[in-house]
């Protein structure tokens, strides 16, 4: 059984992970990584809790485009992205198994969701790329594989002081 719960991909530092809006999508930081001036946040969460609560007020906090990733037993995941000017979207990562899963959004629409994530991108200031590389990640990749579509470095584990 892999990893559930919640991932955060937002810009922040090292104050990130004690934000509110971080907090209501999950309980404590199981793992942090920077990517350049961007945070990954594995929370510990209970399994099945969907849509992200708070993908809105992560944008306010950081003024900058966010993306909370509910992920399901490291089999599938659903994002939710938005942005300050206050477009959203949602995709899906490896379909099949989120069908299987019962996972997918109602009228989820790939195309959709790549052109959504391509503006998303845009408005994050990250490179964009052909919707084919984001489409062949949502359709059987990973959200890690279009954050390096988007040009975000590998992460690098932070690790603290206990």
């Amino acid at each position: 059984m892999g990893y559930s719960g919640w991932i955060i991909v937002a810009k922040g530092d090292d104050t990130l992970a004690k934000e509110p809006a971080v907090a209501a999508h999950g309980s404590a930081v199981l793992a942090e990584y920077v990517r350049g001036d961007w945070r990954e946040l594995w929370l510990n969460d209970g399994w099945g809790v969907r849509p992200s609560p708070s993908v809105a007020e992560l944008v306010a906090t950081t003024g900058a485009p966010a993306m909370a990733i509910y992920v399901m037993d490291e089999d599938c995941a659903v994002a939710y992205g938005a942005t300050p000017s206050g477009r959203r979207w949602e995709g899906v990562f490896s379909e099949e198994a989120a069908t299987a899963y019962e996972a997918m959004p109602p009228d989820y629409h790939r195309s959709q969701a790549v052109a959504d994530a391509l503006t998303w991108a845009e408005e994050a200031g990250l490179t964009c790329c052909p919707p084919e590389p984001v489409e062949t990640a949502l359709r059987d990749g990973w959200y890690s594989d279009l954050l390096e579509r988007f040009g975000l470095p590998e992460g690098v584990e932070v690790h603290r002081a206990q």
